[in-house]
């Protein structure tokens, strides 16, 4: 389990990591936002990626990949892994 963090110390941690060129902040276009679900998404930069990699820190995603698809989530979670992303084609 994960210990607690609150929202504005994970916020704090991300504005670093965008402050470095590692992270980047990614926004859903306003005409795909819906109600409830999230619209502001963070992913790596390809800096970040490069650094990651460099650091073998990148060769556990397939396999964490992997895991996640075998859990058991509950309704909720799936309405968020489900929920649109910046990036991702449109129907």
């Amino acid at each position: 389990m994960n210990p607690s963090k609150s929202q504005s110390t994970i916020r704090e941690h991300l504005e670093i990591l965008i402050e470095d060129g590692i992270v980047e902040e990614r926004m859903l276009p306003d005409d795909r936002r819906q109600r409830d679900l999230p619209w502001r998404f963070y992913g790596l930069t390809e800096e970040g990626r490069a650094l990651l990699s460099e650091a073998g820190l990148l060769r556990a995603e397939a396999t964490l990949q992997d895991m996640y698809t075998r859990l058991d989530t509950t309704p909720e979670i799936d309405k968020y892994a489900q929920a649109p992303r910046p990036g991702q084609a449109t129907e």
